[in-house]
């Protein structure tokens, strides 16, 4: 029998169901960067004792965790005890919400345990597959609901054709399209879908704050763990490396922050909620 810190027991149950903070935030309506404290302890990063215990409870149990184990742990300032290989069964009665079954005797009790078994890994794989398939119609949308953030290079040719007096006012546009990257959004509320048109290589995406701190996070790059904007450290830049089709930028705070990608700047005026989850499609 050995122990585990209470974060290590959360972060092995939410990475062993292949989730990340993105998809607890949905699920908890708890901010990614609380979430993100309790897995490394820092409990101290939350402002209340009682957030702390109403967060540590709602995350127990929506990775169907024994709340109460943790709870304990928390208020004594412990590790949570769990077993080696070959004692499985006893960590699942301390840590999972079960009931004792009195051993009965008959010889179907085996068949039973089997039968119950194979019916929760069919409703667990169910709803993975359901999860997946809600995600990839909200990523996709209407393409009513699209809006081009940049113009093609062909459309400001012809522009500059029709009208010599208009040529310097194209000049930023024109410039925009060195890259040959544009941007197509979809989405709103909570999550905005962004899908990265004619990107060439690794994507670059920069944030910048100025007056406001907000929790940011970019999986697949640097910032994966998390970054601070603030007055201090207004900027931050991460990279996403060559061949990456998806990514999840989890934004703590929406207003206040600038996004560009790959050279353009991303309208989130369609996050409406306090916070903010831009799911980003990269397209060569």
């Amino acid at each position: 029998m050995r122990q585990k810190s209470i974060g290590e027991v959360l972060r092995a149950a939410r990475e062993s169901r292949g989730w990340n903070f993105a998809d607890l935030q949905r699920m908890t309506k708890i901010q990614a960067k609380y979430l993100q404290a309790l897995e490394y302890n820092d409990f101290e990063f939350i402002p209340d004792k009682t957030y702390t215990r109403s967060f540590l409870q709602r995350y127990a149990e929506v990775l169907e965790l024994d709340a109460a184990v943790l709870l304990d742990a928390y208020d004594q300032n412990s590790l949570v005890m769990y077993y080696e290989a070959g004692e499985e069964v006893e960590l699942q009665s301390e840590l999972r919400r079960s009931y004792k079954v009195k051993k009965k005797k008959t010889s179907y009790l085996p068949l039973i345990y089997l039968l119950l078994a194979s019916t929760f890994i069919l409703c667990f794989v169910t709803y993975i597959v359901y999860s997946r398939v809600q995600n990839q119609a909200r990523i996709t949308g209407t393409s009513t609901s699209y809006s081009v953030v940049s113009q093609s290079s062909s459309t400001i040719m012809e522009e500059s054709e029709t009208s010599t007096s208009t040529s310097s006012s194209t000049t930023p546009s024109s410039s925009s399209q060195v890259s040959g990257v544009s941007l197509v959004t979809s989405g709103g509320g909570s999550d905005l879908a962004v899908a990265v048109k004619g990107a060439k290589g690794p994507v670059t995406v920069t944030l910048a704050v100025s007056n406001v701190t907000s929790w940011v996070s970019l999986t697949d790059s640097e910032i994966a763990g998390g970054f601070t904007l603030s007055t201090e450290n207004p900027t931050v830049s991460a990279t996403l490396p060559a061949g990456t089709s998806t990514a999840t930028l989890v934004l703590g705070v929406v207003r206040g922050v600038d996004i560009t990608i790959a050279g353009q700047k991303l309208d989130t005026s369609a996050l409406t909620n306090q916070s903010g989850n831009v799911i980003l499609t990269i397209e060569q």
